[in-house]
């Protein structure tokens, strides 16, 4: 069972501030006067941690990063420019630390930092080590700020910054534990789903669709962790991007990630009629924004999961679809 903590530490010294981040051998210097203030905000699960730093002084950032961890991240909020050895970052770059050269990074006042790291030597699970890999090859382009499409970052930051809240999926993992792995392979796959696209895989095209289609409801019918990424369909199925992007267009109608969400939507629903929440149904299949997860599922289904729970927990059953008699907006 993974272990799961979550915690905020505060520091009023940029010395202090510096060994916040615990597996980062790193050093800051603060650049502008005046009374420093941050902290560090963490969700760690074996083999991932995310985390949102903020200081309000402008810091020089020197260190290094050992093997076999990947860290990188997005700028949320600056007073100024930020650059990560000699390149400049914006709200709309990936910013990437590890690596073996270490890194020098130069952070403006009033800056705010969501980041990720992954620990590969923590996981056992083959699915997200050949992902986590799929993503080092991504980020280890030898750029150190990538930029990515404005829409991209902006959910991006959202999603993370979400995860971190206090009412967010870390509170959800202390009482769901068993979900941490599902909730590993689907953050790294969601990230691999940003950064890639179909169009840069060469590799030929199956004609086996259906056997595709099916393989994927399959998946998300009968395994521990529910699949809620193209990146990770296509290390469980051994497909390619552009495979499984034509299967689903070719016998469905739908992308990969429209036809994915589907039948997740579609198992939760089932699950409904013997869950004891809400959020242990949404946990299940991998929705760890309760927010998102009510809006697709009433737009799917035309009511919110909080009222099928009920119906089924009062013994409604199914759904009463009868017409409904018109009533006047007031007695005659």
């Amino acid at each position: 069972m993974y272990r799961v903590n979550q915690s905020t530490d505060h520091s009023d010294d940029v010395h202090h501030q510096a060994t916040l981040l615990h597996a980062w051998d790193q050093e800051y210097a603060q650049l502008r006067a005046g009374e420093f203030t941050g902290s560090v905000s963490t969700l760690s699960t074996a083999g991932i941690k995310l985390f949102t730093e903020r200081m309000n002084r402008a810091v020089l950032q020197t260190g290094a990063l050992k093997a076999g961890r990947l860290a990188f991240g997005l700028p949320l909020r600056a007073a100024g420019r930020s650059r990560i050895c000699g390149e400049e970052g914006s709200a709309n770059s990936l910013l990437v630390f590890s690596g073996s050269s270490g890194f020098e990074f130069l952070s403006p006042d009033l800056f705010e930092f969501v980041g990720i790291e992954i620990d590969t030597a923590c996981s056992a699970d083959p699915v997200f080590l050949t992902m986590a890999r799929t993503l080092e090859k991504v980020i280890s382009s030898g750029r150190r700020s990538i930029s990515i499409k404005p829409a991209k970052a902006a959910k991006l930051g959202r999603v993370l910054t979400v995860m971190l809240s206090e009412d967010g999926p870390g509170a959800r993992l202390e009482d769901w534990p068993d979900q941490a792995a599902a909730f590993n392979r689907g953050l790294v796959g969601w990230l691999l789903d940003i950064l890639q696209t179909a169009d840069e895989e060469g590799e030929p095209v199956t004609p086996r669709h259906w056997e595709a289609i099916s393989a994927i409801g399959k998946l998300v019918k009968d395994s521990a962790c529910c699949p809620i990424s193209v990146a990770e369909l296509t290390v469980e199925l051994g497909l390619s991007r552009r495979t499984l992007q034509n299967a689903c267009q070719e016998v469905i109608g739908m992308s990969p990630v429209q036809y994915l969400r589907a039948l997740r939507l579609s198992e939760a629903r089932r699950m409904m009629q013997s869950a004891r929440s809400v959020t242990e149904v949404a946990t299940q299949f991998g929705f760890w924004h309760l927010g998102y997860f009510s809006r697709d599922y009433q737009m799917m289904f035309d009511e919110l999961p909080s009222k099928t729970l009920q119906r089924w927990r009062t013994g409604g059953g199914v759904k009463d679809t009868r017409p409904r008699r018109l009533q006047r907006p007031f007695p005659s």
